[in-house]
């Protein structure tokens, strides 16, 4: 097994900790997430926390894919996070990516950023009632992402994490994780930011919510951006219904 690392100038420091990560993975941190992937929280000498992601292994097609055509999914992570901070998209620092190779190809590979302490968004999806100031920050900051060329993958509520914050706009300070499938496009359209809400959540009131707030704050016209977001979360429902059916038979 070989590894490649790549760490943050900033956290030279942490050179020897990144380098053990691989052999201490799985006996040291605090568990925070285990499916897919594997997500822990490791604490340092000098008390500070740090965030480990373990991608699961990649199937042969993504391994010679991301071996000798396109960057791993930690490589993208890590550049993709230093990317948004000078953008000025709050996201936590990239500290570090490891690959690993087994016999040339890449097999599986970790992201290590800062800790952030902060609550995600689901709150929106369990009670969209009485978060108005909540919704409109996080309108604030997807316009933000888009009008700066960036197309989170995975615009999911879980990925947005929040704090109160009385100088930021909406008076919550908004931060994303989980960006690696994500796209950089220059100028993206109407239909391409809105297609890019979509996935939010399943929840009507509170997708409606946002997105009237984040067409309002773009000058668009919000009820075809609401029909026109609505009619593809309808229809990616239903592809995924049928996959459901389809893998019962």
């Amino acid at each position: 097994m070989k590894y490649k690392n790549i760490i943050n100038p900033k956290y030279e420091s942490l050179k020897n900790f990144v380098a053990e990560i691989p052999e201490k993975f799985d006996k040291e941190g605090m568990l925070i997430y285990d499916s897919r992937n594997t997500v822990r929280v490791f604490k340092q000498s000098d008390g500070t926390k740090v965030v480990v992601k373990r991608y699961h292994r990649s199937p042969f097609p993504q391994r010679f894919d991301y071996t000798f055509r396109r960057p791993s999914k930690p490589k993208r992570a890590y550049n993709y996070g230093l990317k948004l901070q000078e953008l000025g998209i709050n996201t936590p620092t990239p500290i570090a990516c490891i690959e690993e190779y087994k016999w040339g190809l890449y097999s599986r590979g970790y992201i290590i950023t800062e800790f952030c302490p902060d609550p995600d968004l689901r709150l929106l999806r369990d009670e969209p009632e009485g978060h108005d100031g909540l919704i409109n920050a996080l309108a604030r900051f997807l316009v933000k992402m888009h009008e700066k060329g960036f197309l989170h993958g995975d615009t999911n509520l879980s990925n947005f994490l929040y704090h109160e914050d009385i100088k930021s706009p909406g008076g919550y300070f908004i931060t994303t994780i989980d960006i690696n499938r994500s796209l950089f496009v220059d100028k993206p359209s109407k239909e391409v930011c809105i297609r890019n809400l979509m996935r939010l959540t399943h929840v009507r009131p509170t997708l409606t919510k946002i997105i009237t707030k984040y067409a309002e704050l773009r000058g668009w016209d919000v009820d075809w951006a609401i029909k026109f977001v609505m009619q593809k979360l309808d229809n990616f429902e239903k592809r995924m219904e049928l996959k459901k059916k389809l893998k019962k038979k």
